[in-house]
């Protein structure tokens, strides 16, 4: 059976598609991935064949009438759209296939004329999940190597530290001196602003990736990044989130985080309630269908 999947220009939500992409290809089906041009090399990077669509020029795949000649070409039975990726629904109309749309953690349930809806978002984490089917959610990050560091067990209990806002690291460096933990940050000390003071907990290296790094850690932090936050769900990891976002929030009044400053970092380690919690949602995502198990409602 032919599949095809409709990936907006953004690494993480191609990456949400992987895993259906990968148990569609290992069960046997013939399975290529839509995108913009400049798009080709990161879809190339999964293993699978790219479809690359000439005249798209934007970034959401809102419209592609490339996307619809293509389907009518190959006529594959699914199309599989990102929620960014609307035009997904209307190509499968066009060509007359199962229209598939699949949800990640940056997204919300929504009226859609997909045939079927999918999420990797735990019914628990939505605030409305009607109309959509979960599924379990595989982290994934892109091709990542294991560093050598990353061989040596730590001495204390290890914290995963990933912002993009510099002005944060200050604060959080503050706050994480008085915890017996070690703060890994993949930083250079040139990241941080003048007079910054890096405890001596803090581990700066090169690279940190989290499909290596988190199987390690006791907790993470971060400034709001979805796939982070639902990755770190997945591994029953509790979790900061300085920025507060719908998925970060649904997470914290889940009881299995916080949003707020740096200064709750400490409290991330000492709740063992919140750890408690943190653990019920990855048992409750690993009792979730594997993306292998929902190929016969995407094949019927």
């Amino acid at each position: 059976m032919r599949v095809l999947l409709a990936a907006p220009s953004s690494p993480a939500r191609l990456r949400t598609l992987v895993p259906l992409a990968w148990a569609l290809r290992t069960a046997g089906h013939d399975v290529k991935i839509a995108g913009r041009p400049s798009f080709v090399e990161e879809i190339l990077s999964t293993g699978c064949v790219a479809v690359d669509l000439e005249e798209s020029d934007g970034e959401t795949l809102a419209e592609s009438a490339a996307l619809v000649e293509f389907v009518k070409l190959w006529r594959p039975e699914v199309v599989v759209s990102d929620a960014l990726a609307p035009a997904g629904t209307a190509a499968a109309r066009a060509g007359e296939a199962v229209a598939v749309r699949l949800l990640g953690a940056g997204d919300e349930p929504s009226t859609s004329d997909a045939d079927t809806t999918f999420d990797v978002v735990p019914p628990s984490l939505r605030d409305n999940s009607s109309g959509v089917r979960a599924v379990r959610h595989v982290p994934h990050f892109g091709p990542v190597v294991v560093p050598n560091w990353l061989r040596r067990k730590a001495r204390r209990a290890r914290i995963l530290l990933s912002l993009d806002d510099t002005s944060l690291f200050g604060p959080v460096f503050d706050a994480v001196a008085a915890v017996d933990v070690e703060l890994l940050c993949a930083a250079g000390a040139d990241a941080f602003g003048p007079g910054t003071t890096v405890p001596a907990n803090v581990k700066l290296v090169d690279v940190a990736p989290p499909a290596a790094v988190l199987p390690t850690c006791a907790a993470v932090v971060h400034d709001g990044d979805p796939a982070l936050a639902l990755a770190a769900v997945a591994h029953g990891l509790p979790q900061l989130s300085l920025t507060g976002t719908a998925f970060t929030t649904r997470v914290a009044e889940a009881g299995a985080g916080f949003v707020g400053a740096a200064g709750r970092l400490a409290d991330v380690m000492a709740d063992d309630a919140v750890r408690a919690k943190a653990v019920a949602l990855r048992e409750e995502i690993a009792a979730l269908p594997a993306a292998h198990a929902v190929l016969a409602e995407l094949t019927r």
